[in-house]
């Protein structure tokens, strides 16, 4: 029981330490952070599956996942992994035109350790926060960007491959 205390609270440092660049002020944290549950997934336990409603995003304290989908000719197509102090967001957050439904799929490739934030809870903060704008901005900004280098990373190493194969 005192083990489990000490990883979740080194959890929520970790998720405290992640927000405080975007602007996040002490005030904020503390609210948001009673919303907020200490959650464990098991390596290949899927955390969203693409299509599903959402009503969590995820804050990685410990573990890595992979976002993926299936393609019409039954293949998996891998589109980024997340590691320890990034987000999960199956970029259900965003797809407020399909009813925050996720985007991909998103699977543990090893045991996670997370902090699980209810979209009810950043509804409450855009409500009760001056900053909340800004801050979910900064990370949304944050977030895509990691998917723009992924695909750019993987797009110049197929291009690389298939240039080189001649020689």
């Amino acid at each position: 029981q005192l083990k489990h205390f000490f990883i979740m609270d080194k959890a929520f440092g970790k998720f405290k330490q992640f927000v405080a660049p975007f602007g996040f002020n002490e005030t904020d944290y503390n609210t948001l952070v009673q919303f907020c549950d200490f959650v464990t997934f098991s390596k290949g336990e899927e955390i969203m599956k693409a299509g599903d409603k959402q009503n969590n995003i995820y804050f990685i304290s410990k573990g890595i996942i992979r976002n993926y989908v299936l393609s019409n000719d039954g293949h998996v197509r891998t589109y980024g992994f997340r590691v320890e102090n990034m987000l999960v967001t199956g970029y259900a957050i965003h797809n407020y035109k399909n009813e925050n439904r996720s985007v991909v799929n998103i699977e543990c490739l090893e045991d996670c350790e997370m902090i699980r934030i209810p979209f009810s809870a950043l509804k409450f903060m855009e409500d009760n926060s001056k900053d909340a704008h800004k801050v979910a901005r900064y990370i949304a900004e944050a977030h895509i960007m990691d998917l723009v280098e992924f695909i750019i990373d993987n797009d110049t190493k197929s291009l690389l491959a298939v240039s080189y194969t001649h020689l």
